[in-house]
């Protein structure tokens, strides 16, 4: 909490993410061009049918139940995996308080961070529930299964991340590799929650499915089971007290167990690094390498080559690149079979954002090492960060441009279409690096191992507003080629998409670097 106190702009950039999440969660509602923009069914859609269908209202929430707690869970674990704060034991902690105590209060600290974005989102789909049933009791039973649900979660999730990064630990290479494993893990854990309906069927049936009872508890016209009410709260108390017991078995072993401690990242660095004189890492004496020497000049080859070479060494910054499809992939699929030709423009934001996400998302925190060096030489500022935007430029804008061409052939675009998904897609992933880069230097993670070997990942609330922002970019592209009806000449409509996106991307693109130019400036003072 005093961290964002002290950055507003982080509550900002939570608050953004909260809106994101709580429009998925509560749906559709009846408020005029609102049902239009946002016509997928959610927690008020079924409010509204609980008097008319019950049972099916009752199966429902009883996937909702069970798909929550895992959605949870798995996102919790995500964090507690990778969190920096169970790397080492606070020294402040452990030795005014007892290990258990010590350990308890970290985890209530992290749980208590993760719930500012959960506890929002879930008490606004129980709110939207209860509302569509238009009955004020139907508000008590819903609020307590959202507890309920958020709670054995948060608790589920934290002792099993914490338990596999134990386990990991044995292993320095499985340990520094965690961030993607947990990245693919959470992915692969969406997308089979996303695209199989029988997997929902199949979690209500098992004893996740009794906390969509509690959710129904106390709403007229559905006949849940009062066994089953009592099966998920005595669930909940299992759960909290099994897990404690685990958390603290596994933050013991993460903190003290000196013999599963992974080998240190800097020592891998010095053996593989080329540092020059200047701070930044050389050239290679490659066609790619003396190319961009030559375009560039050397200081900012030479922060393009060491961002490459990071990539390479820990490429767990690449994995939250995965994030988006974890967040919205629910929402990109029921867009994909409502407008079928918008599956182009989302591919290519997707991927444009991917870019983005990638080395330019944290400019601050991945060059602060070097930082010092870097700035006193000439045009140190503008190496950092022209270096970090070739790293993402220079094999970002084929890749996308490719696979635009590739989408927009397989939909059936016409070929001036074709071309303005073509230019769109150039135009959104080169504006999204200057946005990226200005984010990044708005919202920095500076904080877990500095070492010149390893990118920093970016901070999650960085990521939630650069995804924000590359999606009201890229809106004149999703409507004009993908939505809407061309109202004259497919020629004119395409025209006006390249132009908005166009002025759009350069115009923040332009700002971001700004920005992030005035960012670094004010950091050398600091």
């Amino acid at each position: 909490m005093r961290r964002r106190l002290r950055h507003p702009q982080i509550l900002v950039a939570l608050s953004v993410g909260i809106v994101v999440g709580a429009i998925a969660v509560v749906g559709s509602l009846p408020l005029g061009a609102y049902e239009h923009v946002w016509p997928q069914p959610g927690a008020y859609h079924y409010g509204a049918l609980a008097g008319e269908n019950g049972p099916a209202v009752l199966g429902r929430a009883r996937e909702i139940g069970a798909i929550g707690v895992v959605a949870i869970t798995a996102l919790t674990a995500l964090s507690a995996v990778t969190s920096d704060a169970w790397e080492e034991s606070p020294p402040e902690l452990v030795t005014a308080i007892s290990v258990p105590e010590a350990i308890l209060g970290v985890l209530g600290d992290e749980l208590l961070e993760s719930s500012w974005f959960v506890a929002p989102v879930v008490g606004a789909g129980a709110l939207a529930f209860a509302a569509g049933t238009g009955s004020p009791a139907t508000l008590a039973g819903a609020t307590v299964g959202a507890t309920a649900i958020a709670l054995s979660g948060l608790l589920l999730g934290a002792s099993l991340g914490l338990g596999v990064r134990a386990v990991l630990r044995r292993s320095s290479r499985l340990y520094a590799a965690r961030y993607t494993i947990g990245m693919l893990s959470l992915f692969f854990t969406f997308v089979v929650l996303s695209f199989s309906r029988q997997i929902g069927n199949r979690l209500a049936a098992t004893p996740l499915g009794w906390y969509g009872d509690v959710l129904v508890a106390t709403t007229p016209g559905v006949a849940s089971s009062s066994l089953r009410v009592g099966g998920a709260l005595t669930a909940l108390a299992v759960v909290f007290a099994g897990c404690l017991p685990l958390t603290i078995l596994a933050g013991r072993t993460l903190w003290f167990d000196e013999g599963q401690r992974a080998g240190s990242e800097t020592k891998r660095d010095s053996e593989g690094s080329e540092v020059g004189d200047d701070g930044t890492e050389s050239m290679g004496n490659g066609l790619l390498g003396r190319s961009i020497d030559r375009f560039a000049g050397r200081p900012t080859a030479g922060v393009t080559q060491a961002a490459w070479r990071r990539m390479r060494r820990a490429p767990r910054a690449m994995t939250y690149v995965l994030l988006p499809i974890g967040l919205l992939w629910p929402v990109v699929i029921q867009l994909s079979w409502v407008f079928p030709r918008a599956v182009p423009v989302l591919v290519v934001t997707y991927l444009a954002v991917a870019v983005g996400l990638g080395t330019t998302l944290n400019p601050i925190g991945n060059a602060r090492v070097a930082l010092p060096a870097i700035l006193t030489t000439p045009d140190g500022r503008r190496s950092v960060l022209q270096g970090h935007a070739l790293a993402a430029l220079v094999p970002g804008v084929p890749l996308v441009v490719t696979v635009a061409l590739v989408a927009g052939v397989t939909s059936g675009y016409s070929p001036i279409e074709l071309l303005a998904l073509i230019l769109v897609a150039a135009a959104l992933t080169t504006g999204g690096v200057g946005v990226s880069l200005g984010i990044g230097a708005w919202l920095p993670n500076l904080e877990g191992p500095a070492t010149s070997a390893t990118l920093t990942p970016p901070e999650l609330y960085a990521m939630v507003a650069f995804l924000f922002v590359m999606s009201v970019l890229s809106a004149p592209a999703m409507v004009g080629l993908g939505v809407a009806e061309p109202v004259g000449s497919q020629a004119v409509a395409a025209v006006f998409v390249v132009v908005a996106t166009g002025v759009c991307c350069v115009g923040a693109g332009w700002l971001g670097y700004r920005y992030a130019r005035r960012s670094l400036e004010a950091y050398e003072t600091t």
